[in-house]
């Protein structure tokens, strides 16, 4: 179940601060909603649904470090 149709920027932007570790981003939402610069709505489904997520990641580029790389490039 993919929620979003913009859901791959908004992952790598989320999964970006959530590597950083400079949020925890549950009990610190607010300040990782700012940093990931998406709305709260998106961001709620991305937590609600990371693992979806992350197992359609895995599936598709075989870790969530390839999909990392790839998008990085991306201008999001």
């Amino acid at each position: 179940m993919i929620v979003s149709k913009d859901w791959k920027p908004n992952f790598y932007k989320y999964e970006k601060v959530r590597r950083s570790g400079r949020y925890n981003m549950i009990m610190e939402a607010r300040q990782a909603i700012k940093a990931c610069d998406i709305s709260s709505r998106e961001y709620r489904d991305i937590l609600l649904n990371y693992n979806v997520y992350k197992r359609y990641v895995e599936a598709k580029y075989g870790t969530i470090d390839n999909f990392m790389r790839k998008h990085k490039k991306c201008d999001y």
